[in-house]
């Protein structure tokens, strides 16, 4: 993984290659180099909080503060140890003493979460089976159509672009296109979760759907950055665009 400063300065060397190579033989003069507003002392800080933020969200934090639920003193002494590594100090004791301890403490956490979240789990989906409204298929998918959609609908080697929110079975958002300016996202149906395949084959362009998607068909027993493992995910899926068939 490129780091986003690195990544951004690889892209511009890359570029200024490439521009290079390309160059023809009467060159236009170049436009006026854009003017960059220098940032205020508070944007400063501002743009470093933006870089650990992007960092971090791309890195297992999230995913390690999921699964064991870290209590806010215990993200304090989590980041002092990132703040270590940072400046590359080692750190004042010997893990030696204390690793055999400290993975079975983690592994407990892991373990009461995975249960309280198991039955969490399961009261969701027998709440969900108990709706009339709501259809099981075989694969264990549960579906709700709010709105049919055209004719038409995707195959699974279609491309297409929905809005969607997704929700893990507390409620809590996980991810959704209302916090990218409910800018609709494109992926080909073969590329998702197989319960997301099945489910928006379901409505044509125009359609929305809830989908109730159980660990299985979703991100299994290892989830994947803010969801848990054996998670059942809640999506409500607005289907915009059939782009094309592979």
């Amino acid at each position: 993984m490129k780091y986003p400063v690195l990544a951004a300065l690889a892209v511009a060397v890359a570029s200024l290659h490439a521009a290079e190579e390309a160059k023809p033989a009467a060159v236009a003069p170049p436009p006026p180099a854009k003017i960059v507003k220098p940032l205020t002392p508070d944007q400063v800080k501002l743009a470093w909080t933006m870089l650990g933020y992007s960092i971090a969200s791309q890195s297992p934090m999230p995913q390690v503060n999921s699964q064991l639920e870290l209590t806010d003193e215990e993200i304090e002494l989590f980041l002092a140890g990132v703040r270590q590594a940072i400046r590359g100090d080692k750190p004042k004791f010997d893990p030696a003493e204390i690793g055999e301890g400290a993975d079975a403490m983690f592994q407990d956490r892991v373990n009461a979460k995975a249960g309280k979240w198991g039955k969490q789990n399961d009261e969701f989906l027998a709440k969900i089976d108990a709706d009339k409204s709501v259809t099981k298929t075989a694969s264990g998918l549960r579906y709700k159509i709010l709105a049919p959609g055209s004719a038409v609908k995707p195959t699974a080697a279609s491309t297409v672009k929905c809005r969607y929110e997704g929700k893990l079975v507390d409620g809590k958002v996980f991810d959704s296109t209302k916090t990218r300016n409910n800018e609709p996202s494109e992926f080909p149906l073969s590329g998702v979760i197989p319960a997301w395949t099945e489910g928006v084959q379901l409505i044509g362009v125009g359609g929305k759907i809830v989908l109730y998607c159980p660990a299985a068909i979703a991100y299994g027993d290892q989830g994947q950055g803010p969801i848990p493992g054996k998670s059942t995910l809640e999506f409500e899926v607005e289907l915009v665009e059939i782009s094309k068939d592979k």
